[in-house]
């Protein structure tokens, strides 16, 4: 049941049209945030704003969080609709993919880190304006245990955590809490076409819980970090993975 952990806040969810960003655009939705969906797939992100708007009041800009100029452009078109800007989740990510080392790098980085870090500095003032703020990043398991995923993909989120500790401490005396989310294995379409039963039966065998989760359950993680509710939470890295890394030495 909503309890209006959020009303009268505007968050900005970039990935917010499927899996984690659009579960958590929905939550907040509903918890009274005026929501800006942030997805460079305009057909999807016209779906998803559909589905939060049903839930509370949202807008969606397409765009690609990765180019010149983007996070300028996605925290200005908050404060232009909604004249405020209290939550950032910065979730948008990909696997990253190339024949060489330098394109699986040149892949992964500009979205899973460069773009989070450049969306954060460009919401600093507004948040200071407002008296603080709550910004988020979904970063991995892979970042504090990094070596199950891809060199280029550890990498990135292992740096997520590190940005979330480096900005906590800088900006704590502002009243801006910042702290990242490391999700394990969870149902949605980023995991769909990269792998194999066998690969998910495997995983779910050594996660504690024996499944994999739902985009709702990391969610409900944001929600806690992005409201007052956590309102002594910084710097955190919050491990939300059924208990996957508790086997992880088997990999």
């Amino acid at each position: 049941m909503a309890q209006g952990r959020l009303a009268g806040r505007t968050a900005i969810v970039t990935g917010g049209a499927s899996g984690i960003g659009l579960a958590s655009a929905e939550l907040f939705a509903d918890e009274g945030a005026r929501v800006l969906i942030v997805d460079r797939d305009e057909a999807t992100g016209a779906e998803a704003l559909e589905r939060v708007r049903r839930a509370g009041e949202a807008e969606l800009l397409v765009a690609d969080v990765a180019a010149d100029g983007a996070a300028e452009a996605i925290v200005a078109t908050a404060i232009a609709r909604f004249g405020a800007l209290h939550v950032l989740l910065s979730n948008a990510g990909v696997h990253g993919s190339g024949e060489t080392p330098a394109l699986r790098f040149d892949s992964s980085i500009p979205i899973n880190l460069r773009a989070g870090y450049l969306i954060a500095e460009a919401a600093l003032p507004h948040l200071q304006q407002g008296g603080g703020g709550a910004i988020i990043f979904t970063a991995s398991v892979s970042g504090p245990a990094v070596g199950f995923a891809s060199p280029h993909y550890d990498l990135a989120k292992a740096g997520l955590v590190g940005l979330t500790r480096s900005l906590a401490s800088r900006w704590g005396r502002h009243a801006i809490r910042v702290n990242a989310i490391c999700p394990g294995f969870i149902e949605t379409p980023f995991i769909g076409p990269h792998w194999t039963q066998q690969r998910l039966d495997d995983v779910r065998h050594d996660i504690a819980l024996g499944r994999l989760g739902q985009p709702e359950e990391i969610a409900r993680v944001a929600l806690f970090l992005a409201s007052d509710d956590a309102s002594y939470v910084t710097g955190a890295a919050i491990i939300a993975d059924g208990g996957w890394t508790i086997h992880f030495d088997k990999y």
